[in-house]
């Protein structure tokens, strides 16, 4: 992990930005969305928005299909 993902976690944005993400993808089965989806989708900041879905693949919340989209497993 980089100091600059380590920094981005500390960050309240990073935090409530997963919650929120994590939310949607319990809250709607089947969702599907790429990097670019995702940053307009939660009108985020891409690095921050980049962070978050690294994350949530590495805890095996997500997972990343052919298409490159994030998805549940």
């Amino acid at each position: 992990m980089t100091t600059t993902t380590t920094l981005i976690e500390q960050d309240f944005e990073f935090q409530e930005l997963q919650r929120r993400v994590q939310a949607d993808f319990i809250e709607m089965p089947g969702m599907s969305l790429t990097y670019e989806q995702a940053v307009r989708l939660w009108a985020c900041h891409p690095v921050v928005c980049r962070a978050v879905l690294e994350s949530l693949v590495d805890s095996q919340f997500l997972v990343r299909n052919r298409r490159a989209a994030f998805t549940r497993p």
